[in-house]
């Protein structure tokens, strides 16, 4: 009897911590988790999917940010003496973004999955958006050809995004 009013019990105080703290506690949203996981449910391809995302722009962003000068040599070979500076300048800010994205699918790798997926699609939309404005590089007389490896990369997780978000 007694095991069963301490199941009970934390069932009634899951559902209460879950209600009203679960976008502030963040010891509940680990409590969540284990307690799916002991029910048998799972939030792991939501947890994989952020970890694979928020490494991928963490990568990129901290590549960006400490070489940016090497990375644009090796993406816009022509670049002239006098661009140099500014364009290694709006590189560093991108990476700035890219690792500050990355950062925020780390740290929602934890949400419960309904949470998790809301912040999947909103990464798989802004993928699609960097494509398009990639696109519209071109498109507008910028450069004459696309850069294909970002492109690429955006696209596998623009799909495993809402692969992940829409299942």
């Amino acid at each position: 009897m007694l095991k069963k009013d301490i199941i009970i019990y934390f069932n009634r105080l899951d559902e209460y911590l879950y209600q009203y703290f679960a976008n502030i506690v963040e010891c509940h949203l680990s409590f969540r988790v284990l307690y799916c996981r002991l029910k048998g449910e799972t939030n792991m391809d939501t947890k994989l999917v952020l970890t694979i995302i928020g490494s991928v722009l963490s990568l990129i962003g901290v590549v960006f940010i400490s070489i940016p000068k090497v990375v644009n040599e090796k993406t816009m070979s022509n670049l002239p003496s006098e661009a140099v500076g500014i364009s290694a300048l709006f590189r560093a800010a991108n990476g700035g973004l890219g690792l500050a994205l990355g950062l925020v699918a780390i740290y929602c790798r934890n949400l419960p999955p309904e949470y998790a997926k809301t912040v999947i699609l909103s990464l798989g939309t802004g993928f699609i958006i960097v494509n398009a404005a990639i696109v519209s590089g071109k498109i507008r007389g910028f450069d004459d050809e696309l850069p294909i490896p970002p492109m690429i990369i955006f696209g596998i997780l623009t799909i495993l995004a809402y692969y992940t978000a829409l299942n």
